[in-house]
């Protein structure tokens, strides 16, 4: 026989949240036909901060989260010498993604690395940084695959600005033949990003002699 208490909210503690979207199993990644490693064993969470003073008189790249799409990082964004809210310091090797409205594949690959200017991201972005100096480009496509997207879709919180956590990315799991994999995945991504800077390249030049002969 079940037993069935009732009980009033302020009985139940701060903090206690009755909302479905708790309860889902689908904001947590279960892989049950191979071995794995959480991808908190391989990354830590920066919060490396340039506040609005320290800012001052220093040039800066504003990423905001429109810039990283589909595992690209656009650097394009107009330099500044001072910045209205405090940003994220990213540095070359770095992964982000947004944490809102996942739905977007807000995530890239820091390939830039800069010596006069800092590259300063919105607070929105999660920042992963390697534990060790092994690349991290691997976790570009594994952010972007089907089953972290299902996680984090499942484990947003908030009407008009739906957000993820930070141990919903702590607690994905990464396949251990991923894991293993991880070297060639990685330079197969750097790879398509060169790639794509080259384009970006020769298409600028292209579309600057046009401009001078048209």
């Amino acid at each position: 026989m079940a037993i069935c208490v009732i009980r009033s909210s302020k009985q139940l503690g701060m903090g206690f949240v009755l909302t479905p979207e708790r309860y889902n199993p689908k904001r947590r990644m279960l892989i049950h036909s191979e071995e794995s490693i959480f991808i908190s064993e391989i990354i830590e969470l920066s919060n490396e901060i340039l506040t609005t003073k320290q800012a001052k008189g220093i040039s800066v790249i504003q990423i905001n989260t429109s810039d990283a799409m589909g595992g690209y990082l656009n650097t394009n964004s107009e330099r500044t010498d001072s910045i209205n809210s405090n940003k994220k310091i990213l540095r070359k090797g770095d992964v982000i993604i947004s944490r809102l409205r996942p739905y977007l594949r807000q995530v890239a690959y820091v390939d830039i690395e800069t010596e006069n200017e800092i590259l300063g991201a919105s607070t929105e972005f999660y920042v992963l940084r390697s534990r060790d100096k092994e690349s991290i480009a691997y976790l570009v496509p594994f952010l972007l695959s089907e089953a972290a997207q299902l996680v984090f879709a499942n484990s947003v919180e908030g009407s008009q600005h739906p957000r993820f956590k930070e141990e919903d990315i702590l607690n994905l799991q990464i396949p251990m033949s991923v894991y293993n994999d991880r070297d060639k995945i990685s330079l197969r991504v750097i790879s398509a990003i060169a790639s794509y800077r080259t384009y970006e390249r020769l298409i600028a030049d292209e579309v600057s002699k046009m401009n001078k002969a048209i």
